[in-house]
């Protein structure tokens, strides 16, 4: 309760910021967030709702004491920022035009706007023609120079993590390797506070390479990470890129060629006979962990729906692996047996009801003494197959073994699983 009070008492309840600091704005209101999610744990939506308000009335209440008509170049810049935090759109987006229009910008400071420009455009909706433009104003910004350092490495950092979480390969492969080329030439202080997003663009390419069949290049590409940033420690003190970042996926894929373990649960839909087992020799698998939160897991079924209507009658079969959570849509503590027959019926709205899902335990996760433990336990089926991220795809062949792992989908992935597929029906 002290420490609680200790926090709300120390966050400033009005800005205090000079009229020429709207840098100062923002970081009020970005502090005062952080330590009242911090002060209210564990949170609810209910409070994360208020304390979002009352950041933005917050901001809001500071821009309205700065006179933007005597701010220099820079400063203009940031009230989008400021804007962005007072949840008021329009006065960022008319700010951030009338910044880019201005012609006393420095390179640093126009890569700043454009910068934000592009962050504006990640909160648009997703598509072809918005990334065509993000990517547009991308390439504008690496054409001002090393001058523009800070804002080329956030913008090729965001685009990289938006490519990841759409599991668009071509846009990853971009942006990582712009990533980890720039990172060769970082001064001590880039390689401190930026080693993170290298070592998570290392992963992000592998995955992506890993996905399309190109798996010892991706295992390669990991391991020159390890060589390059492995030792490196975000924290001192703390765990190493290596521990953080590149162990778990380097075992992941080094799964490829080895047997596939069975799947096991305490509870199933369509479950083998005379077994909590599905054993996985004897046919050709798609196997894929999933969940009835996951969005890329539902972008999947339909695909994954074609791949079974064209092969089926050939020997190919789909299983999915899942678990409980407590929870289903809005509704929280959900028992177990009200979440299996909401799964079940997910399940047949995505016409998957004749397909074996094995739906393991709940699992808690909680931090004890700044280490993750699992309680009771980790899933047997996540351990075996070091599942990480969802969907998490595998192909498995008649004999058992695995043959692809495939993190994250997009519908370009289908007809590359089209042709595995068939390469592993032809097999003796």
């Amino acid at each position: 309760m002290l420490l609680a009070l200790a926090l709300i008492l120390a966050v400033p309840q009005t800005p205090a910021a000079p009229l020429s600091a709207p840098a100062q704005c923002v970081k009020d209101a970005r502090d005062f967030s952080v330590a009242q999610q911090r002060a209210q744990a564990p949170l609810t939506r209910a409070k994360y709702d208020k304390i979002e308000a009352d950041k933005k009335a917050m901001a809001a209440d500071c821009a309205a004491k700065i006179d933007i008509a005597r701010l220099d170049a820079a400063a203009f810049i940031t009230m989008v920022e400021l804007y962005t935090e007072a949840g008021d759109a329009a006065k960022a987006v008319a700010t951030l035009t009338a910044a880019l229009a201005r012609t006393d910008l420095t390179p640093e400071v126009r890569g700043n706007a454009l910068l934000q420009k592009i962050l504006e455009g990640l909160r648009e909706p997703k598509g072809d023609e918005r990334n065509a433009r993000l990517e547009a104003l991308v390439d504008q910004l690496d054409a001002l120079g090393r001058a523009a350092f800070d804002a080329q490495f956030s913008a090729h950092a965001r685009m990289n993590s938006y490519y990841r979480g759409d599991d668009i390969d071509a846009g990853i492969e971009k942006h990582s390797t712009w990533i980890i080329n720039a990172s060769k030439s970082f001064t001590p202080k880039q390689t401190a506070e930026l080693s993170q997003s290298v070592a998570s663009a290392y992963v992000n390419m592998a995955e992506a390479w890993a996905g399309q069949g190109m798996t010892p290049k991706a295992l390669a590409l990991l391991r020159d990470g390890v060589k390059a940033w492995g030792a490196s420690t975000p924290r001192p003190g703390g765990p190493t890129l290596k521990e953080i970042y590149f162990d778990e996926e380097i075992a992941r894929l080094e799964l490829v060629g080895l047997p596939a373990a069975a799947l096991t649960a305490p509870a199933w839909f369509n479950k083998p006979a005379n077994s909590n087992e599905l054993a996985m020799p004897g046919h050709v698998t798609l196997l894929e962990f999933t969940a009835h939160w996951c969005g890329p897991c539902r972008e999947s079924y339909p695909g994954v729906n074609r791949l079974r209507a064209k092969y089926a009658p050939q020997g190919f079969r789909v299983a999915l692996a899942t678990r409980l959570y407590g929870y289903f849509g809005a509704e929280q503590n959900v028992a177990a047996d009200v979440e299996i027959a909401k799964d079940k019926t997910y399940f047949e709205e995505h016409h998957l009801s004749d397909v074996p899902v094995a739906i393991g335990a709940k699992v808690d996760v909680k931090i004890v003494n700044g280490k993750v433990e699992y309680i009771p336990g980790k899933d047997p089926n996540d351990v075996a197959y070091r599942v990480g991220g969802i969907p998490q795809i595998m192909l498995i062949d008649k004999k058992g073994n695995i043959r692809l792992i495939m993190v994250g989908y997009d519908d370009v992935n289908e007809p590359r699983l089209a042709k595995m597929i068939e390469e592993l029906l032809a097999e003796k």
